[in-house]
């Protein structure tokens, strides 16, 4: 199973999430473990929002997950510290034995102990009031005057009835716990993903720098300025002036507008005048916004215009300043890129957007430089790809999937480069047997593939592993490694199912569906007969895609049909 979730979808998640709690439910039963699902699901979603990190346990994360974070927002109807503690215990042991603890845990031996250690305080921590969050203290209210907190009209009576003082609740403490949930409560509130940086050299830096065009303005215009002209002459020019001032290589004095000395340097040095020029851009608090939005990743104009508010006129004018400067560039928007335009400009086509519009932005070298800065400047952390070399395989994949292929090879390359090759092998074919997330197995393979013989033979072993099989057997064809009459028709079949099931998740269903509905009908029902007896955990899922989402009537028709068929299997 995949176990990192560092800045994905609340979607995957709660689907991860499930798949894990119906497997810690047989794990329990088989082990005669006592196991309350809800304290389950709300380590996994603790987990979720502090890091992604799923199998990674610490007595500094079992600390904050039940001494603050569980106190804040879990309500246990019948609490029973014995219980929620046999549950965490419970939920380590099966990380353990299903192999999904993570390396850089502490071991399972202090973490149970440390369990026990802080067994009083946890009990102490969930019965203090004070340490309620704000949706806590109203769900608990609400419960000791029998409303479901659930019943949104309910609620909002019970809400209204405290207000008028016909019920009464310690207003001092209410008072209290509000003030702390709006001014941000670090130990309960979710934790923003750290972004990861591709940080170019200095030297690559100073060549980009050169390029922008704020940098050869500022040039031309120190050498037009010579030694000082009026401020009459430059009345015009009011930006250039503004970003020569910011820059330090010129002043007004005594009505003239002059060269300063000690800046003089900085125009022989692209990079540096760069930098110095840098705040006239970004000491803009809307532009700067605009720049940190595009860390994560790309965005579309209306994307930008949502997030940021104001006019796309108003957007695309502080997207030129930073183009400027080389921090960002624009280019027409991609079919990938269409659904995203139509949701965000409001309309039913891509053609009702103003092609103006039609644009996605991105952040270049200089543009990732700056924005790293930036963070660590007000304190705020960041990753680098250099960074990420001593994490491991699976957070390596994890962070580098979203990002461009250029930026993947790179912090690729860095990790294979910082272990050993016999180390490297083991951790990525590790992750690839484990794994449910089909683009994570075939990154693991490629950089597998970039060991040679040995890697290429390691996926190859896992051809016949129940999980890694159907991609290793996808990639071995696709790199024309082995013959496809070595490949039995379970094998496609279930191969099939493990390219449209990682399809639908990564791309939607729609997309997902295209190129297998271009295929020849009859080639599409024998897929759905053979799909029912191949055996693919995620057949139902996709049965149900194409049953919804197939073009063609009869495919979604045979789709449903064999949904059935599954059903009436599966029940017999």
């Amino acid at each position: 199973m995949r176990m990192v979730y560092t800045g994905a979808d609340e979607e995957d998640f709660i689907d991860a999430r499930q798949r894990l709690l119906v497997e810690l439910d047989a794990w329990s039963q088989m082990r005669q473990r006592l196991v309350d699902p809800v304290v389950a699901a709300a380590m996994l979603d603790y987990r979720f929002e502090r890091d992604g990190l799923l199998g990674r346990w610490s007595r500094e994360v079992l600390q904050a997950a039940m001494l603050t974070w569980f106190p804040r927002k879990v309500v246990l109807l019948h609490p029973d510290t014995s219980t929620v503690l046999a549950t965490v215990e419970a939920l380590l042991d099966f990380f353990e034995d299903a192999d999904l603890f993570d390396e850089r845990s502490e071991p399972l031996p202090l973490l149970r102990s440390y369990l026990t250690e802080i067994g009083a305080q946890f009990d102490a921590a969930m019965n203090e009031p004070a340490n309620y969050g704000l949706a806590k203290f109203w769900a608990v209210a609400m419960a000791k005057h029998g409303i479901d907190p659930l019943n949104e009209l309910a609620a909002q009576r019970f809400v209204e009835r405290v207000q008028r003082g016909e019920v009464v609740v310690d207003q001092d403490l209410l008072h209290e716990i509000a003030n702390r949930h709006y001014e941000g409560d670090p130990g309960a509130d979710p934790v923003e993903t750290i972004p990861v940086f591709a940080l170019d050299s200095d030297e690559e830096l100073a060549r980009e720098a050169e390029g922008t065009l704020a940098v050869r303005r500022l040039r031309r215009f120190a050498e037009w300025l010579g030694e000082g002209r009026p401020l009459a002459e430059v009345r015009d020019m009011p930006e250039l002036v503004a970003s020569a001032k910011k820059a330090g290589v010129a002043r007004a004095y005594r009505g003239r507008l002059v060269p300063v000395k000690r800046g003089a340097h900085l125009l022989g040095d692209p990079l540096a005048l760069w930098r110095a020029a840098l705040p006239f851009v970004l000491g803009d608090r809307w532009t700067f916004e605009l720049a940190d939005e595009l860390v994560a990743e790309p965005a579309t104009i209306p994307m930008l215009v949502e997030l940021l508010g104001g006019s796309s006129d108003s957007i695309l004018r502080m997207i030129g300043r930073l183009v400027d400067f080389g921090l960002v560039e624009m280019s027409p928007a991609g079919e990938e890129h269409h659904q995203d335009l139509v949701d965000f400009a409001g309309v039913s086509s891509v053609d009702e957007v103003p092609e103006e519009e039609r644009q996605v932005v991105r952040l270049r070298p200089l543009g990732s430089r700056a924005m790293y800065d930036a963070r660590l400047l007000a304190g705020a952390e960041a990753l680098t790809l250099e960074d990420l070399a001593d994490e491991t395989a699976e957070v390596l994949l994890a962070r580098l999937a979203p990002l461009p292929g250029e930026v993947f090879d790179k912090g690729a390359r860095l990790w294979l480069e910082a272990r050993e090759p016999a180390r490297a092998m083991a951790e990525l074919t590790e992750v690839a047997r484990r794994t449910d997330d089909f683009e994570h197995r075939m990154l693991a393979f490629e950089l597998l593939a970039e060991g040679g013989d040995a890697g290429i033979a390691a996926i190859a072993g896992m051809r016949e592993h129940s999980a890694a099989g159907p991609a290793a057997l996808a990639w071995l064809l696709d790199a024309g490694l082995i013959d496809s009459s070595e490949v039995s028709g379970r094998e496609r079949t279930y191969s099939m199912v493990d390219v449209l099931a990682a399809g639908i998740r990564s791309a939607g269903r729609k997309k997902a569906l295209e190129e297998f509905a271009a295929q020849p009908r009859p080639a599409q029902l024998l897929f759905l007969a053979d799909a029912t007896i191949c055996g693919h955990p995620r057949t139902r899922e996709v049965l149900e895609s194409m049953a919804v989402a197939h073009p063609d009537r009869m495919v979604s028709n045979a789709a449903r049909k064999a949904l059935d068929w599954l059903h009436d299997d599966e029940r017999s």
